[in-house]
């Protein structure tokens, strides 16, 4: 692929559309590629940040607990990090509490789903059923050792 020259034209144009079009969308209409996209706005200090305000805040406070952050991003229009980030600054946790019913749930199911499966089942996050089986002492027989064949 050929280097892009960049004129003038086209700095104006990211300028006037770096918060109404994604860095796939440039990449698409300037014929290159997302990394030379993200270069020139970097080089322009050109950054999409959400303006959080307080209907902003009230969503989160009123959705965390039961909304993933992949969700909160798609619904808030930001990326994941950004909810991280304002989650935390915001001093909202997410604090799962285990029942004995989900703990039933992951004796009964952790030979056959991932720890994903199970937290998205569970509403909580992997790491969390990661940490849970670890503390349950349950381990998964690796799938990826073959047995020798008796001769």
């Amino acid at each position: 692929m050929t280097r892009k020259r960049w004129s003038k034209e086209d700095y104006r144009f990211l300028e006037e559309n770096y918060m109404k079009m994604s860095n796939a969308e440039f990449a698409e209409h300037f014929e290159t590629s997302i990394d030379s996209i993200a270069f020139q706005l970097r080089k322009l200090d050109l950054r999409r940040y959400i303006k959080w305000d307080e209907k902003k805040d009230k969503y989160l406070r009123n959705r965390y607990y039961y909304m993933s952050n992949k969700e909160l991003a798609r619904a808030l229009k930001t990326t994941q990090q950004a909810i991280n980030n304002r989650l935390i600054r915001l001093g909202l946790r997410r604090v799962f509490n285990w029942t004995p019913e989900n703990e039933k749930f992951i004796m009964d199911n952790y030979l056959n789903m991932s720890d994903a499966e199970m937290a998205d089942a569970l509403l909580t996050t992997p790491a969390s059923v990661t940490k849970k089986l670890r503390r349950m002492k349950l381990k998964r027989i690796d799938k990826t050792f073959s047995v020798a064949k008796k001769e």
